[in-house]
């Protein structure tokens, strides 16, 4: 079946320009155009969409009111904003509603490679219901600790952003989305960040402000309602992760944006629980504690509950957030890489072994075999033979702390 796409703007010379410039992919993409929100709503009356393109300034319903309006009767919708608005206070609403913000003037390639990233995540998360619940979601939770030092931090007159970025770095909810901030041009032009640090400096601290202001920027995760899952836990284990894929990828590559993309993925390979707990919270209690009683793994209970992985849920969220390829392949494949394309070195590779390794060092012996020997990738890939040398350069760096399921 063909994507179908509906472009909004209250200008017909700007829909035909549009027009124009896919004309190429009639074939591969069924295209609709309206002029304005009103329009737009009516067509989506008898019609589904895959994707919402809407320009922001517009009479009557302008690209935010109908962005919600999306989010609200069809939430399974990818909604994108294409506008030259560069009013902060008209994208400060479409923060919530929006998941992705591209600036005009905007080149094919560009347009083109953002629908077909967001459709092919989508289509790799099989379960329509979480498709839904996930599109609907703006922001994923963060301890109540690390809210409270970020609030501390902005209302205070000495704040810096070192120390902003050091309370980022170190929570999962507020790192993933302030890389969705800077991975599109809701406040400038789209930027590959190499850590949490660089993400804050593009913001700056008087727009952190701004946004710990606004409802649903932020929010605090509700751990009570969980008997066997820790969100410490897993932000410890997460951390680790995130340090012993930077210093694997330190041992294997050259390249800084390879260095950071592992330890952001490394962060945030765990998201999707995060996620799972957030918007279908019943049904991840269940697997919980289906993993807790059956002494299995939280990845095989969330196969039996919900028929995906946390894996491809926290790909799917960050995919239409916009992040960079790497870090989202690194999330949806952590656990099987051999699914890749490629077969070099990536943030995939230090991922995957990070991940293993840390578990590693807080297992016993007869768990640690287990684990290696459960790494196909590992034992017998093409890396076999570099792992000892990342366990090594790895376990005096990164702190111990308890692994999770």
């Amino acid at each position: 079946m063909m994507t179908s796409l509906l472009f909004v703007d209250d200008q017909a010379n700007v829909l035909s320009g549009i027009r124009r410039m896919l004309r190429s992919y009639h074939k591969q993409w069924d295209m609709e155009f309206a002029c304005g929100g009103h329009e737009a709503l009516e067509l989506m009356q008898d019609k589904r969409f895959d994707v919402v393109i809407t320009d922001m300034r517009m009479p009557g319903i302008d690209g935010a009111a109908l962005l919600g309006n999306v989010r609200e009767k069809w939430p399974s919708t990818i909604r994108i904003v294409l506008s030259g608005q560069s009013d902060r206070e008209r994208i400060l609403c479409a923060l919530g509603p929006a998941h992705q913000y591209l600036s005009k003037p905007c080149d094919a390639e560009k347009l083109t490679s953002t629908v077909a990233r967001c459709c092919m995540l989508r289509d790799r998360l099989k379960n329509d219901r979480l498709k839904q619940l996930v599109s609907q979601l703006d922001t994923v939770p963060s301890s109540a600790h690390s809210l409270e030092q970020l609030t501390s931090e902005l209302n205070s007159s000495s704040a810096t952003i070192d120390n902003v970025a050091k309370i980022v770095a170190g929570d999962v909810g507020m790192t993933s989305k302030f890389l969705q901030l800077v991975s599109s041009s809701f406040f400038g032009q789209p930027q590959r960040v190499k850590s949490a640090e660089q993400a804050v400096s593009l913001l700056g601290l008087d727009l952190l402000r701004e946004l710990l202001r606004i409802e649903g920027v932020f929010r605090v995760f509700e751990e009570e309602q969980f008997a066997h899952f820790s969100l410490n836990e897993l932000t410890n284990h997460s951390r680790d992760v995130a340090e012993c894929a930077y210093n694997i990828a330190k041992l294997e590559s050259d390249d800084p944006q390879v260095h950071g993309d592992s330890r952001l993925a490394g962060l945030l390979h765990d998201v999707g629980k995060l996620v799972l707990a957030t918007c279908a919270a019943d049904e991840f209690r269940q697997a919980v504690d289906l993993a807790h009683d059956q002494q299995i793994t939280l990845w095989e209970a969330e196969m039996h509950v919900f028929g995906s992985s946390h894996a491809e849920v926290g790909s799917y969220l960050l995919g239409l957030w916009g992040a960079p390829l790497p870090v989202m392949e690194a999330i949806c494949l952590y656990r099987t890489p051999e699914e890749a394309e490629s077969t070099g070195f990536s943030p995939l590779v230090a991922v995957h072994a990070a991940n293993i390794l840390c578990r590693k060092r807080v297992s016993s012996r007869a768990q640690e075999a287990t684990l290696l020997e459960r790494s196909e990738f590992l034992a017998n890939g093409p890396f076999a033979d570099r792992v000892e040398q990342w366990h090594r350069a790895t376990n005096t760096s990164v702190p111990k702390h308890q692994a999770v399921p």
